[in-house]
């Protein structure tokens, strides 16, 4: 029971109940509202020799020492120096949460972060603040909570510290966005506010909670890292009771807008009294709360790479907390596995975790993979698209919250993504800076295309609100950086007039021609049911035009088999010619011959409510020929007589001389094989009649080397014993043997060369390549004359 005082200087109104009397006589709360009127006293008096002081003195002590913004602070640092000390503060809370918080070592950090939300509510409702204003009063409290927990804001602060104060801008203009609404909506429609006026439900109490329901919109869990930092949310978060200093705190910045609204001393005991009501209040059993996800969710692409998530927000909190877990279950009924991501101790997503270890209050409980949601659910999707999510939360002492909170999503499905370009694969095709391969292998080796290059994937809408795929557009965009950011969602783009325009297809109703009888006219729907672009089982052509085809089905009628053929719409895929469609926005004109650079492939699907969705893929684009020549055998031209050996018998060596070379896609980047895709080049030599070829050399090394620009250079050095017959150095057996000479024979042979680059051309059917480059020459096998 609370303990009676034996005074009877204190005897409260007989209008109230046994409990608020109570209330009113216990000695603890009488403690802090004595000390709460002492911090008021010196004030109170200054203030009251200021009036009794002559009009002249009056001037000048206000013309002398005006009003600062420091003042401001350090008086109400003065005000409740004493009520939020160690031996007062605790005296309002509950006995069983002085029991449940245990010794001031545990909690001190808490009582300090009181003071200075104390100290920001009454300085933030002191006077009307305007939304630039009230964003002075939020970094002092920002400063003041960061110097209390031992990590204080540096001068200047740090580029994280600007981050960590402009995240809390934002959650405060997001906080104030309501408020300012209404406020609008009032001047603009004001017809209604006499009525409320001379009824009485408009009056000097009207909006006196506004910034403080503000406040409490912005202090949330996800703000908690802004305002401490992250070390200290790490240090603190694992508290059990971090979540009822959150509460206190809300209840100490109400009760100082209480205080600064007070219109006399009476009115302290009004605040107080609810301040204690309010620190009971935050001492709650286990609840939850559910504000999303709801309604036709779409998920965001900026939480994990390569993931598709929608934020779970709501609360899971109370006396005792241990843990929560977010269950879905799919439109079947069916509970889903490995499709939420809770957060880590500073909110970051833990890809780790598997259950909730932290109390949220009014923030991201996790995220939701609405990716794998419409993966894993498979067939179900085609009759709901309906989720259903449950929070149930758990104690301490092993018990559950009973009933759990429960809310509903519906996806709106959009398959929009560039899976294949020119025979390349994108491996991971979620995340925009993911490169083309050769293989299907995250291992696999980075791709260039060139040629005729197909571009698939999927271009699809269905889900929640009816909405289905109206258009889409797909471009290549010069983008010689690699530069160019994937669009947002639901963002509007403008094509630049260096985009180039692949395919533009519209789902619109089509008259089809038949066989025979009249055409058949086509609905949008049924146009879409035809062409379903969902890159399911293997991605669908991108790039296409409208045509037809037949469909074909076969009845038997009477024992008759009878087949029936109609024709529909029917997309028809193609590839693009890279070399000259993207000739004129080649990288570099002065050294590039086609259509060769960096480019980012960009998918835009709308659906019919206007949803835009979007997906890129860069690729690297090569349509320069490899090139090759031999221009002569250490000087002797093409068509002359060569000897094998010199005068004194001796067998001679010569360069097979020319290049072997493949113009870089980006100059000075030698990168393989994306700037640089040269491969490999081959020399032999082939007697004339004879079938086959002798491999002189298989060099993997472009001629010149690199860096070099293209000039003649050292193919091979070829000793010419390796032409005889009688020595037969290499050892060649037949009938590649037949290629020697003997001594004193002679005959026209072919030096060959070939080379390749690793360019994926014609969808990968084959690479650049140069063919045979042949170059004649007599060789006799002897001493020269």
């Amino acid at each position: 029971m609370p303990r009676r005082s034996d005074s009877d200087d204190a005897r409260p109104d007989a209008n109230l109940s046994a409990e608020e009397r109570d209330e009113l006589l216990d000695d603890d709360f009488k403690a802090a509202l004595k000390e709460l009127a002492e911090g008021y006293k010196p004030f109170l008096e200054a203030e009251l020799k200021r009036a009794q002081a002559t009009p002249d003195a009056l001037i000048k002590d206000a013309a002398a020492n005006p009003t600062s913004c420091e003042e401001e602070f350090a008086q109400a640092e003065a005000l409740f120096a004493k009520f939020t000390s160690e031996d007062v503060a605790p005296k309002l809370l509950p006995a069983a949460v002085r029991e449940y918080l245990g010794p001031i070592d545990r909690w001190r950090w808490c009582l300090l972060h009181v003071r200075c939300c104390l100290v920001f509510g009454w300085l933030l409702c002191r006077g009307p603040r305007t939304f630039r204003a009230s964003i002075y009063y939020l970094y002092r409290y920002w400063r003041c909570v960061r110097e209390v927990l031992g990590a204080p804001v540096s001068h200047p602060p740090t580029p994280a510290e600007r981050k960590d104060f402009l995240d809390l801008i934002k959650a405060m203009a997001k906080a104030y966005q309501p408020y300012l609404r209404d406020q609008l909506a009032a001047a603009e429609f004001p017809a209604g506010l006499p009525d409320e006026v001379f009824g009485g439900s408009l009056d000097c109490d009207e909006g006196a909670d506004a910034q403080v329901r503000i406040l409490e919109q912005l202090l949330t869990t996800d703000t908690a890292r802004a305002l401490l930092g992250a070390d200290i949310l790490a240090k603190h978060r694992q508290d059990a009771f971090f979540w009822f200093c959150r509460c206190w705190c809300l209840c100490a910045i109400r009760l100082g807008c209480c205080l600064a609204r007070a219109r006399t001393l009476k009115d302290l005991v009004r605040c107080l009294r609810w301040y204690r009501r309010c620190l009971a209040d935050c001492y709650r059993r286990l609840s939850c709360d559910l504000q999303g996800p709801t309604g036709c969710v779409r998920g965001y692409t900026d939480v994990v790479p390569g993931r598709i998530l929608e934020p779970v927000v709501g609360s899971a909190e109370g006396a005792l907390f241990a843990r929560y877990l977010i269950e879905v279950r799919d439109p079947g009924g069916d509970l889903m596995s490995n499709v939420v991501v809770y957060p880590d101790s500073v909110g970051n997503p833990d890809l780790a975790a598997v259950q909730g270890n932290y109390v949220v209050s009014g923030g991201t409980l996790g995220w939701v993979d609405v990716h794998k949601c419409a993966v894993d659910a498979g067939v179900d999707l085609l009759t709901s698209t309906t989720f259903e999510l449950t929070l149930r939360v758990f104690g301490t002492d092993g018990s559950e919250l009973s009933p759990p909170c429960i809310t509903t999503f519906s996806l709106s499905v959009n398959e929009t993504f560039i899976k294949v370009v020119g025979g390349a694969t994108s491996v991971d095709y979620l995340s925009p800076p993911e490169p083309l391969r050769v293989g299907g292998g995250s291992s696999d080796p980075l791709a260039t295309v060139g040629g005729q290059v197909g571009v698939a994937g999927a271009a699809n809408v269905y889900g929640c609100l009816g909405e289905k795929i109206r258009e889409y557009n797909l471009w290549a965009i010069p983008d010689p950086s690699f530069s160019f950011a994937q669009p947002a969602a639901y963002s509007a783009v403008s094509p630049g007039p260096n985009w180039v325009l692949l395919s533009h297809i519209e789902f619109t109703p089509q008259t089809i021609p038949q066989p025979s009888g009249p055409p058949i006219a086509y609905t949008a729907d049924q146009v879409r049911s035809y062409n379903v672009l969902d890159g399911d089982p293997s991605p669908s052509a991108l790039i296409n035009t409208w045509g037809t085809r037949n469909e074909c089905i076969t009845v038997v009628v009477d024992f008759t088999t009878v087949t029936f053929c109609w024709r529909v719409p029917s997309l028809n895929g193609h590839s693009m010619n890279s070399n000259a469609l993207l000739q004129p926005f080649r990288l570099n004109p002065a050294l590039h011959q086609g259509g060769t650079g960096k480019f980012t492939l960009l998918l835009q699907v709308i659906d019919t409510s206007g949803n835009t969705f979007y997906d890129v893929q860069r690729a690297w684009i090569d349509n320069e020929p490899i090139q090759g020549l031999i221009s002569g055998l250490s000087g002797v031209p093409a068509c002359e007589d060569l000897y094998t050996m010199n005068q004194g018998g001796m067998f001679k060596t010569v360069n097979v001389e020319g290049y072997a070379w493949d113009e870089l896609i980006e100059p000075g980047n030698l990168a393989q094989p994306t700037s640089d895709n040269f491969d490999h080049y081959t020399v032999h030599f082939a007697k004339q009649g004879v079938p086959g070829a002798v491999q002189l050399v298989n060099s993997a090394s472009p001629v010149p080397a690199r860096p070099m620009p293209l000039a003649i250079g050292s193919l091979v050095s070829w000793s010419l014993q390796t032409l005889d017959a009688l020595t037969n150095p290499l050892s060649l057996p037949p009938p590649l043997s037949n290629h020697l000479l003997d001594r004193g024979e002679s005959c026209t042979y072919n030096v060959i060369l070939r080379a390749w680059d690793k360019t994926l051309v014609n969808n990968g059917s084959t690479v650049h390549q140069t063919g045979p480059i042949l170059f004649p020459v007599k060789i006799i096998n002897g001493p020269e004359p």
